[in-house]
């Protein structure tokens, strides 16, 4: 299909720098700002700053959007809103509904956030085992390193150790009866499996250490540091 433009519709060079200004801003100021929350509660700062900012950026992707007639009248859109509702409603003191527990019990492992890094650090050591023949402890203590020069933290938030790190990787089997840790598994298997299919595979390792670093410091995983 070929390219469409339409006049009612903005220039999408501007309305993607537009856009993506908002966003840097934004996000800088989400990054900057400590998960702690502040000591003094009367202070507009830490976590509940950080939510505001979250807000803020729900909002303006749903502003964006909406200046495009085709999400004018977007259900999907309409859903991003009810979010950034929901979140401003906790950084001013409330429980909204939208994120009220349904189930009942206290949730149990690390959340999502916590198993996304999971599948890039165990991706990390089973490609420098897999593809350089390194052994496991090795590749463990290298993984950890540069993920916690990055930022990355363990449960307790301090720097993510290398005993943690091979707690993931053991843990990490698509047999395993934890859901979590077998969807971990599971994803991490079908990246190498996809890895062993690319005809440069395998790589020079300055290579695979280079993409273990940029994971490290990638925006998608150092947002969920500390």
């Amino acid at each position: 299909m070929s390219k469409q433009t339409n006049p009612d519709w903005p220039d999408p060079t501007d309305w993607a720098q537009r856009l993506h200004s908002q966003l840097e801003v934004l996000g800088e100021e989400y990054f900057a700002t400590p998960w702690q929350v502040a000591d003094d509660s009367r202070h507009f700062a830490g976590l509940n700053l950080k939510q505001a900012r979250a807000t803020e950026i729900l909002i303006a992707v749903h502003r964006a959007l909406r200046e495009l007639p085709l999400f004018e009248n977007s259900k999907g859109a309409a859903v991003l809103h009810d979010v950034a509702g929901a979140l401003h409603d906790v950084v001013m003191g409330g429980s909204p509904r939208l994120f009220a527990m349904s189930t009942k019990g206290k949730p149990g492992g690390d959340g999502i956030a916590r198993n996304y890094l999971k599948v890039f650090v165990v991706r990390s050591v089973r490609l420098l085992v897999e593809a350089h023949d390194w052994r496991e402890t090795m590749a463990v203590k290298a993984v950890a390193g540069r993920f916690a020069a990055a930022g990355a933290t363990g449960r307790k938030g301090n720097p993510l150790s290398a005993s943690t790190v091979q707690d993931w990787c053991n843990k990490a089997k698509a047999d395993s009866l934890n859901l979590d840790d077998a969807k971990v598994g599971r994803e991490v298997e079908a990246f190498i499996e996809k890895c062993r299919t690319d005809p440069n595979w395998p790589v020079a390792l300055d290579n695979t250490l280079g993409w273990i670093e940029r994971m490290a410091k990638h925006p998608l995983l150092s947002s969920k540091y500390g």
